[in-house]
């Protein structure tokens, strides 16, 4: 994300209700501190089974931004993400170069993304992600009027970029959580299995509670 739009996000983020817009969660005040982790452009047929594996084994909900063609083709991961309690959301049907898409077209895949969704796992996404996090105000009035909470990102490791489980391991041991952050990984590539797994290992589920998008919107 270049400058001006960094610059374009944080002035709307600063001016418009966390419902419709989230980059950060609410603090929890005096509750324990959350985070969020959220994955997207799965479900992958190798790597998210593995993911859910591990989230399952340390007891933690995630948000999942799954790509309508994915879920089509893998609709027992959809309905077992759903079923272990965690977030499916929308993260159009296509993953579309954003500037080659038009608004229309994008509210088309969102809406066909939620229909399959809601088909899987019997309710209809409220978050939605667009692709890259970038979108038009053509794309950001259309999610807004469809009563839709558009879910951005505060830390990102970059994950996609990595070639080996080592660099994975050495971000997260530099990562110190903050109460609200939320995180982008991708369940597409293997380095997100070794955050859960190292997050676990440096007892970070033990001092933050890992919460969902849709959580959060309910608590807040």
């Amino acid at each position: 994300m270049n400058v001006v739009r960094q610059l374009i996000k944080a002035m709307l983020t600063s001016c418009v209700p966390r419902e419709v817009l989230m980059v950060r969660g609410p603090r929890s005040h005096a509750e324990s501190p959350k985070f969020a982790l959220t994955f997207d452009d799965g479900p992958h047929p190798e790597y998210t089974p593995r993911l859910l594996d591990r989230l399952e084994e340390f007891g933690v909900l995630a948000t999942f931004f799954v790509i309508g063609r994915n879920a089509a083709e893998h609709p027992d991961l959809i309905r077992r993400m759903a079923g272990a309690g965690h977030e499916v959301a929308n993260h159009t049907y296509s993953h579309s170069e954003p500037r080659l898409m038009s608004s229309r077209s994008f509210l088309d895949e969102v809406e066909r993304t939620d229909d399959l969704l809601a088909e899987l796992t019997g309710r209809i996404p409220s978050t939605v992600r667009p692709p890259k996090g970038e979108v038009n105000w053509g794309k950001l009035r259309g999610l807004w009027r469809n009563r839709k909470t558009i879910a951005l990102w505060n830390v990102d490791p970059k994950d996609f970029r990595m070639t080996d489980s080592r660099e994975m391991i050495q971000w997260c041991g530099t990562y110190k959580p903050q109460d609200g952050d939320i995180v982008l990984l991708h369940d597409n590539h293997p380095y997100a299995i070794h955050a859960v797994q190292t997050m676990s290992s440096n007892g970070i589920f033990e001092r933050f509670e890992a919460t969902t998008i849709c959580q959060w919107m309910a608590q807040s």
